[in-house]
């Protein structure tokens, strides 16, 4: 199996409501939840995804984590979606890179 790059964007604590009324017919809706710690990530493929960790690998996550920002290009003017560790990072333009390989330059 190849391992993919994973961005880890948040870390959640959600509640898991697989078969919990199977147990007890009383167990319905959120009284049988069970919470559940987890990290959703992305894919190289920007899919998000959701997986459960231990209370344990927190500090292990919260070190990975990436933020989503918005930029703009002012070359060309145009707005993108980037990931960034931290705020003081400065991405380079996709769609510049993309017209300049055009053009041959």
């Amino acid at each position: 199996m190849i391992a993919q790059m994973e961005y880890v964007i948040s870390i959640a604590k959600r509640y898991n409501h697989a078969r919990t009324h199977y147990k007890d017919p009383r167990n319905r809706g959120i009284k049988g939840a069970k919470p559940v710690l987890g990290i959703y990530y992305l894919t190289e493929d920007w899919k998000l995804r959701f997986r459960k960790i231990s209370r344990f690998m927190i500090p292990y996550y919260r070190a990975r984590l990436w933020k989503r920002r918005k930029l703009f290009c002012p070359k060309c003017g145009s707005k993108f979606m980037g990931l960034v560790k931290k705020d003081t990072d400065i991405l380079a333009c996709p769609y510049l890179q993309r017209v300049q390989n055009v053009r041959g330059g």
